[in-house]
This record gives structure tokens, sequence and C-alpha cells, in this order.
């Protein structure tokens, strides 16, 4: 029989495997990946998640909160020396009980709430608190306080003591609930850092070792992808790791920036969880090659040179160009070509040429992206904003750079890769909330096991609807909408005026300008401005013109007097490929029990009806256009439109899903153990 350790030895042993490696495994926490249902087990998934959406659940948490507000009762009489003990009562036991969450520790964080933010959490924001809670999405129409239910779950989950990671759909946000909410949370005894674009890696750390985090999908995911790239062997464990680092072994201790993925609550989640989905987040390290700055030069001196119809052919829905036989004749015939072994390649040719004519069709200055400082600024459609940071790969950027005459940025080549779908995937609880949810309902709980919950309202919707205008062209367009302008102002209304791109805002804004209407405009180029003008854009008689920037979080205070003449006024002047960003614009009236109203007007030639409807369709409505008997018709055609193009993005989405396991095995990805 082999000899015992001795007792010190196996007392320090038993220590470090029951406490130590929990602390340093927590950098490496990842949820491991679920195995793909098949046959039966989808339907089976499904029912679920049509029972967790029953009106039941609503009933239950219902209860919870009036018992809540018993509690809370009891504590709005305490002074704040009591209360302070009562929260580090609460706190402690809430430690104790494995995480579960009592009402008292709801009425706890509410009373702390009223008191350092004056923000008064109604019962509807309670019972979102314990939605968020129990895992999940909650559709809290816009207005309704989704920013305060996220700060009170974010709390409780600090006190759970695993760190808590609040995403936003964009730097400003970000950066904006961290300031307003740190007095409250610095009273819970919970600590608050954020993580933003220009945030630098030992800040970052920093960040990250606070108690709750406030950051965006892009940083989160890409922080996640650095750390894994600092890891040289992929499959390594977090245990392993730390017996590597006790043991001194040479490259044993690896100082990530983040503490794991263990809970997250997602504000605007349908814009991260589903419009983000399409693209995969890459990191990518620069990769310089003449050959290819060459290629792509020779590709769109081609590309802008080539007959649509001709030599290339385009499937707009798709976003998607494909050369002919006589496109390539063609290409032969305008010469120019690079001596390098890339250009010589057929395949490879014909692929740089294919991607110039998107770089020609589908990638527009002041739409898809700007021109800053002699560089390609990729613009976020579905939020409007800049990335500066981002790239297109295979040669797209280099392209466009081509196309806009500046200097050409050295290629990258892509190091690490995932999908916003894997990575969300990989957080041990989530949960979120938005006021566009109902759409994707079946495919969030489908991808990422979150089943979905509408909140009621606190206060009835005042927000009145003036119908949908649709106009033959552009010119007719732009007369209603600065005539529409004009009216409001006159009755002393802001007017909120959303457009879907920097060139339509510019635009509007030089109209308005020369019929003396003074006005501010918010867009990709202004960032810097958003504060201000966000500030001032429900004073009364101020008109704000706007892209998808305006759409999301963004609350507009009405002026003092404002609300008598009937609030904001929200003009649509574009419909988007979804329903679901159409209303966050509308959202932006009428909230929290304000007045409001929302007229839109919209083109039939616009890119969402010719992208998405039949030739035969499209004259059909040119002619009925103003006929009476068949008004109906052009909204048919929008419902139509939409659904088909929300169906196309699931589609792609579903692709997207597909390929990630394959993406992770080529790029070395592996579970950890």
């Amino acid at each position: 029989m082999a000899p015992s350790a001795p007792p010190i030895i196996a007392k320090r042993v038993s220590i470090v495997m029951r406490t130590a490696p929990s602390e340093y495994q927590k950098s490496f926490y990842q949820r491991l990946g679920e195995k793909e249902l098949k046959g039966l087990d989808v339907l089976a998934k499904k029912m679920a998640g049509i029972w967790k959406r029953r009106a039941g659940v609503r009933r239950s948490w219902n209860r919870r909160v009036e018992l809540a507000e018993i509690h809370w009762k009891e504590l709005e009489p305490l002074s704040e020396g009591d209360l302070d003990r009562r929260i580090r009562e609460c706190r402690g036991g809430f430690k104790m009980s494995e995480a579960k969450l009592s009402e008292e520790a709801l009425a706890v964080v509410c009373e702390v709430a009223a008191r350092t933010l004056k923000l008064r959490p109604y019962p509807v924001q309670m019972m979102a608190v314990v939605a968020l809670w129990e895992g999940y999405l909650a559709e809290i129409d816009t207005g309704e306080g989704k920013t305060l239910s996220i700060a009170l779950a974010g709390a409780l989950a600090a006190w759970d003591g695993e760190p808590c990671h609040i995403v936003t759909a964009n730097d400003y946000l970000a950066a904006r609930d961290a300031k307003t909410m740190k007095r409250f949370y610095e009273r819970l005894g919970v600590s608050v850092g954020v993580v933003t674009g220009d945030t630098e890696e030992k800040d970052r750390r920093e960040a990250y070792r606070r108690m709750v985090t406030y950051t965006t999908s892009k940083e989160v995911a890409a922080d996640y992808l650095r750390d894994r790239l600092k890891i040289r062997e992929w499959n390594r464990s977090g245990r392993r790791q730390f017996f590597r680092k006790m043991a001194q072994v040479r490259d044993g201790g690896v100082e990530l920036v983040q503490r794991g993925l263990f809970r997250a609550f997602i504000d605007e989640a349908d814009n991260c969880l589903i419009d983000e989905a399409v693209t995969p987040l890459l990191i990518s390290q620069p990769h310089r090659e003449k050959a290819v700055e060459d290629a792509c030069r020779a590709a769109w001196f081609i590309g802008e040179r080539l007959v649509e119809g001709t030599d290339y052919r385009v499937k707009r829905d798709e976003r998607q160009a494909t050369l002919t036989n006589a496109g390539r004749e063609s290409a032969e015939k305008l010469g120019g070509f690079p001596d390098s072994a890339l250009w010589r390649c057929p395949q490879r040719r014909g692929q740089m040429i294919t991607l110039a004519l998107e770089a020609r069709e589908f990638f527009h200055r002041g739409i898809q992206y700007i021109v800053e400082g002699g560089k390609i600024i990729i613009v976020d459609e579905g939020t409007g904003r800049p990335m500066p940071n981002r790239s297109w790969k295979l040669g797209l950027h280099q392209i466009v750079e081509a196309k806009e005459g500046v200097e050409l940025t050295e290629p990258s080549q892509t190091i690490a890769q995932i999908s916003f779908q894997a990575f969300f995937q990989k957080y041990k609880k989530m949960a979120g909330a938005t006021g566009t949810a109902r759409e994707i309902a079946g495919e969030v709980w489908s991808i990422y096991s979150v089943p979905s919950i509408r909140i009621p309202r606190n206060q009835s919707d005042r927000r009145t609807h003036d119908g949908i205008i649709y106009c033959g062209d552009r010119a007719e367009r732009d007369k209603r909408i600065l005539s529409e302008i004009e009216a409001q102002v006159r009755k002393g209304r802001p007017v909120l005026v959303g457009t879907r791109s920097v060139s339509s805002s510019e635009d509007l804004g030089r109209r308005l300008g020369l019929r003396g209407v003074d006005c501010e405009i918010l867009n990709a180029t202004r960032l810097a401005e958003e504060a201000a003008v966000i500030g001032r854009a429900g004073s009364g008689k101020r008109v704000t013109i706007a892209t998808n920037m305006a759409g999301r979080g963004t609350d507009i205070e009405l002026g003092y007097g404002v609300a008598a003449y009937g609030g904001l006024h929200v003009v649509a002047t574009e419909p988007h490929e979804s329903r679901r960003i159409d209303r966050q614009l509308f959202g932006r009236a009428g909230r929290q029990g304000d007045p409001g109203s929302v007229i839109c007007f919209y083109r039939l030639d616009d890119d969402l009806f010719e992208q998405n409807l039949h030739p035969v369709m499209l004259r059909c409505l040119s002619k009925v256009q103003g006929v009476v008997g068949v008004r109906w018709l052009p909204r048919v055609a929008q419902a139509f439109a939409q659904k088909r193009s929300e169906s196309l993005a699931r589609k792609r989405r579903q692709l997207v899903s597909k390929n990630d396991a394959s993406l992770k095995r080529s790029l070395g990805f592996a579970e950890e153990r």
C-alpha cells in the first residue's frame, strides 16, 4: 500500500483544488455548445418555447412583484444608515441563497434606485427584472424603462458573485448608461466599468474586473477572440492553465482581459442577437502583399467599365453580381493587367472582378460607408453608426478604396473568427430586453434557447399614427415631407425626421435650409454632436434629421410646454427591410405616456420595393397610385416586401449558423474542457 501524503500537504492540495482553481478558471469559463437537434427533438424544443411564453408565467411573476412591493413599503421610512444595513444583510443572504431571487432583494434595489437616481421603478419594470433574472427576452415597449430594469437585474446578478456583462447597442449607450447608473451601483456595493471602441487594453482589463461591465456586442466578442489568441493551445483548459502556473512552467500563466462568460443582459437584444448575426466578427492582422494591391486596382478599373445586362447580371435581393462570358471577354480586351501569379489565375481574377462589381452596385458612399481623413469608414446600416476599426475582407475594402481614389490600406489576413450566434451561446446565463421582440421570438428561442415574453405598459400609448402616404417618385415625396415639417413647426412641435443614409439626411437638411427652416443633423459624420443634438431634439419647433442612430435607445425628452402642442412628431422617409427597425423609429414618439405622432412618406420606387417585388407588381403599383378603391395595394405590397426581406435575412443567419462549426475547426477553435 502506498504511503499517504503528509497531512499538511494533503490539506494544502485539498484547499487548492477546492478554491484556488475556481478563481483562475473563471477567466476561461464558457458554456459548452449544445448538440444539434434533429427530428422530433426540434418539435419538442419548439413546444417548450411556446410553453415558456404562456400567460401564466406573467401571473406568477405579478404575484412576486406584489410581495416585493409589500417589502418595499417597509423600506421607505428607513434612514440611510438603516437602509445600508438592510443592503448588507440582503446581499449576504443573497449569496447564500444559491442565486434565488427573493422579493426582499428586489425591493431593496428598487428603493436604492428611487433614492439615488430619483427614479421609482414601476411594477411592470419590476416584472421585467424578474423576467431578465429568469433568462427571458423581455419585450418592453420603447420608453417604458428598459435601461433601469436591466440595471436592477445587473445589480442583483453582481450580488450573485459572478461577472455580469450588460451589452448595449453602441458605444454611446454603453458609456451613457454606465455613467448614469454608477451612483446606484455604488450604493449597493457593486463596482461598474465600461468598455468602448477606444478603450485601451489595460483599461479593458480593469473594466472587466468590475462586477458589472457595460460594453457592446462587437467589443465583448472581440475581447473574447483576442483572449483566445493569447492561449497557444486552443484546447487548454482553465484547470490545466492553473497547474502550469502553480508549477511555474514557462508560458504557463496567460493573463486574459475577460473573466469568463457567465451572465449577459442584452439591451436592444434583437439588434445584437438577430440583426448583427449575419456578419461574423473577425480578428485580422495586416498582410502586406503588393500583388493584392495591384489586383484590387485592376479589378476596379475593369469593374467600373463593364455594362450591366451584357457583361454581368445583378440579383439585388441577394446582393449578388455574376460575371458573364461576355464580361470575361470584355475584361480581356480592356487589358492593363498586373503581372502577378494572383492575377494570372483565371478563377481568382474572376473573383476579384466580381468583388469590384459588388463594390459598384451595393456599396455606396454615404450609405454603406463614408470617407474621412482619406480613409474608408464602414457605416453600420442597422444603427447608422461609423465603425472606424472595421474593414471588409477578401480584398473588398481595398477595391472600395480604389473606387474612391484614396490610398489603399494593407490587406488583412483573418487569424480568428466567430459569429455572434456562436459567441452568445457561450454565456452561462443570458437574457435581454427590446421593444421589438415578437417577430423574432421563435428564432431567438431556436438559436439561443432564450424564451420571449411581453411586459405590459405602465401607461397607455398616446402615440397616434397619421398613416402612410405613398408617392410616385422622389420629387413628390420630398415636397410632401418639407410641407409636413413646416406645418408641424408652425404648431410649435419638435420634429424628428428619420432617414436611412448619411447622404439622404444631408440632402434633406440642405433643402430645409433653402426654405428657411433651421435643423440639426445626426449621422455617422457628426458622431461627436450626438449627445447635444439628442438633448435639444425635444424642444419646441426643433427639427432633427437623423439616420438610424436615433432609432435605438434614444430617449428624447419633451421640452417645457411641448406636450400641450402634441409632443414629438416623427416623420419616416424610407421603409426599412425589417418592420422592427421601422417600429424602433416610431417609438421615439409617445414615450412614457407622453403624446406624440408618426407619419410616413414612402416612394413606390424605393429600394425595398424594387429589390423584393416582381416587375409586374411594380408596374401595377405605378398605375394604381392615387386611384380610389385600391389604396390598400401599396400597403399590402410593402408588407409583402418587408416579409420577403426578413425571410432572406433569416436564411442568411441560418447559413451563418450552419457554417460556424466548420469555421471554428478551420481556425483551430475547440471547446474548453
